[in-house]
C-alpha cells in the first residue's frame, strides 16, 4: 500500500472513530480528615538503629461536605526505619463504603514527604475499576492515635 492510500484510508477512519459514543467518566472529588488508631505496631530491630514494623489499624474519613457519608477502612501496612532517623512505609486500605461497596486504596509515606500519595485501585459495585489519586496528611496524637487530612480525585468507570 503505498503512502497516499495509506493516508486517505487512515483519515476516512478518524469520523468513524470520534462519531463512537464515549464513555462517561464521574469524577468524584474527595476532601476532608482523618482518624485512625492503630490496631498492630509490631517493632522489630533488625541491628542497632535499624527496626521493621508491620502495622494494622482502622481509619474513618469524615468528608468536608456533611452531605457525604463517612466510611471506615481496614488498614495493613510495613515501615522501615533506618539508623540514619530516615523512615518509609507503605500499605493498602480497604475503605468500607455505607451499603456495602468498599473502595481499594494503596498509599506511601516516607521522613522526606509533608503530603503523603494515595491511589485507588478499584473496589466492587460503583468502585469497581475505579481510579485516582491523592495525597493526605498523618499526625500521630499519642502511641495508637491519630489524625490527618485527605484531597484527591477518583475517577469512576
Amino acid at each position: 500500500m503505498n503512502v497516499k492510500l495509506f493516508m486517505s484510508a487512515a483519515l476516512a477512519a478518524v469520523p468513524s472513530l470520534s462519531a463512537a459514543p464515549a464513555s462517561a467518566v464521574e469524577t468524584l472529588k474527595e476532601v476532608g480528615a482523618l482518624a485512625c488508631v492503630n490496631d498492630k505496631w509490631d517493632e522489630k530491630e533488625i541491628e542497632k538503629g535499624h527496626k521493621l514494623v508491620d502495622y494494622a489499624g482502622r481509619c474513618v474519613r469524615i468528608p468536608d461536605d456533611p452531605a457525604e457519608a463517612r466510611d471506615t477502612a481496614d488498614c495493613a501496612g510495613k515501615y522501615e526505619y533506618l539508623p540514619d532517623e530516615t523512615w518509609q512505609g507503605s500499605g493498602t486500605c480497604t475503605w468500607n463504603i455505607k451499603g456495602g461497596d468498599k473502595q481499594y486504596e494503596v498509599w506511601e509515606e516516607n521522613s522526606q514527604l509533608k503530603d503523603y500519595p494515595y491511589k485507588w485501585t478499584g473496589g466492587t459495585g460503583k468502585f469497581q475499576g475505579a481510579k485516582g489519586s491523592g495525597t493526605y496528611t498523618y499526625e500521630n496524637l499519642t502511641d495508637t492515635l491519630a489524625a490527618g487530612r485527605y484531597k484527591g480525585t477518583m475517577e469512576l468507570p
